[in-house]
């Protein structure tokens, strides 16, 4: 090996080896960082629609149509989907701790999810056999008390697991907008958990951005 090539593999002092690690350890973390404005976008578009069909085709004794209501749960997919597709190749490959986050992490959701959804079908069986307009107001808001509630607790699990304080905002606001919903009730819970629910986090989508923007990230 000739001496001009030992002068381009090896750095000339501790000053140039740290360059040479901070430019590897930049462009890793860019690679695998899981940004959070576009995990925003993807649910506040899903709660920005998806409820308002909701409240569009609510019916007077607080009964959901199939049609609005399957639309509603297509959306809630299409983000859920989103997510996966977005963290599983940035944490593909990671080994150590880095790899048992963001296992950990899908597991959040790949668990609490389905066990939402055990839980909801068991309350909303009962509550059909009452088949009142109360019955079906709780069966409404438990049905949205329960993702929301599972959903912001991830977020805030997220924004302590990379630091994230958009996403931390976001799932303390996610819960809040949740307790307010369940506590008004009907008819104006599906427009709030539409425009302050999902307008609150594409607001939020803008502002992580645009602090990324700021940081040259």
């Amino acid at each position: 090996m000739s001496a001009a090539t030992q002068h381009h593999e090896v750095p000339a002092g501790p000053e140039e080896a740290l360059a040479v690690v901070d430019a590897q350890r930049e462009s890793y973390l860019k690679r695998h960082e899981v940004k959070p404005a576009p995990l925003l976008v993807a649910w506040g578009l899903a709660w920005l629609v998806g409820y308002a069909a909701l409240a569009l085709y609510r019916e007077p004794d607080y009964g959901l149509p199939r049609a609005p209501y399957l639309f509603f749960c297509s959306c809630l997919a299409a983000a859920l989907l989103f997510t996966f597709a977005y963290i599983v190749p940035k944490v593909r490959g990671i080994r150590g701790r880095s790899s048992r986050e963001g296992t950990y992490y899908g597991l959040a959701w790949a668990l609490g999810m389905p066990l939402g959804a055990i839980i909801l079908s068991r309350v909303n069986a009962f509550l059909a056999t009452v088949n009142t307009a109360e019955a079906n107001e709780v069966a409404s808001l438990v049905s949205n008390a329960v993702p929301c509630l599972i959903v912001g607790v991830i977020f805030l699990m997220s924004a302590a697991l990379w630091d994230e304080m958009v996403m931390g905002v976001l799932g303390g606001w996610i819960l809040l907008v949740t307790l307010v919903v369940t506590i008004a009730g009907m008819p104006w819970a599906w427009w709030i958990m539409s425009v302050a629910g999902g307008g609150g986090m594409l607001v939020a989508a803008v502002v992580s951005a645009a602090a990324r923007v700021k940081r040259g990230a």
